[in-house]
């Protein structure tokens, strides 16, 4: 079965009392959709909000860059964010972003295969983000 998003579809997850408050949208998981090599979601990193750098230890990541500008770090290297942007992260690449603009940032993430978005729904229901999370659940 097919699926058709808008960008505020989805499954909804926030953490609010952590440094860099954000969220996630959650639209094509094992769970959401019945996917079975991918999750897909979105962002909207508010101004001055950002990633830390962290690493997936199993999954591909794809980040496409659809609005606002920011930082990007890969593997210690920092890359201007514009939108249009898209990143192949392969497993155990450190990585992390900032918002340097004045509005959303706005990205798509793809994981393949699926798994890393329930790290996301437990950095939610926990308040931990990266670094914190992987204390409580393990290296992903």
């Amino acid at each position: 079965m097919a699926h058709v998003f808008q960008w505020e579809d989805g499954e909804k997850l926030e953490m609010k009392d952590v440094d860099e408050p954000r969220g996630w949208r959650i639209l094509i998981d094992p769970r959401n959709a019945r996917s079975s090599h991918l999750s897909m979601g979105n962002q909207d990193i508010p101004p001055g909000v950002g990633i830390p750098v962290h690493l997936h230890e199993r999954e591909e990541e794809i980040l496409f860059f659809h609005e606002g500008s920011g930082e990007l770090e890969v593997a210690g290297e920092k890359y201007p964010i514009a939108p249009g942007m898209s990143v192949f992260l392969p497993p155990n690449v450190l990585h992390g972003l900032r918002n340097t603009g004045e509005g959303p940032l706005k990205l798509l993430w793809i994981f393949s295969p699926p798994g890393y978005e329930n790290v996301f729904r437990e950095m939610a229901g926990r308040e931990l983000d990266h670094g914190e999370i992987e204390k409580h659940i393990g290296p992903r």
